[in-house]
């Protein structure tokens, strides 16, 4: 979706590629005793899968309007879009109250979602689908 509303700009990219990994370390780090280091292939699957794979590809069409989230997670020539149902179950997950952790601004616990904002607004457009986010990622579109 960023390279869609971004008109493929390296920059917007690269930031939200960073934003990303953040993102994917501290869940990593939160789940699990031994996180693997986001190095190596892994960082390259990363990569291929945030700017270059099926869901990549998918961000993109959806961002275009040449595909609409009524049309399922299965599209016919490209296969299953995984992204979509691991938003929901990670989203899911990590707004169990029993994960709970320190907010790093303010004194108090939130659910580790919280403080996940790609995984949140991803939520919101992919498993909510909301009018609101599809609308103005449009109208981003028209003013590129």
């Amino acid at each position: 979706m960023v390279a869609a509303l971004t008109n493929e700009s390296a920059t917007s990219k690269s930031v939200y590629f960073a934003h990303c990994t953040s993102e994917m370390i501290f869940i990593t780090h939160l789940l699990t005793e031994q996180p693997e280091k986001l190095a190596g292939p892994l960082l390259a699957d990363t990569y291929v899968t945030l700017l270059k794979g099926r869901n990549a590809w998918y961000g993109q069409m959806l961002a275009k309007g040449e595909l609409r989230l009524d049309m399922g997670d299965s599209i016919k020539g490209k296969g299953m879009i995984q992204g979509i149902s691991a938003v929901g179950a990670f989203f899911e997950l990590l707004s169990q109250p029993s994960l709970s952790v320190q907010h790093p601004e303010e004194n108090k616990q939130v659910a580790p979602a919280e403080l996940c904002p790609i995984l949140k607004r991803l939520y919101r457009i992919l498993i909510k689908r909301s009018v609101i986010y599809i609308t103005i990622m449009h109208m981003v579109l028209c003013i590129h």
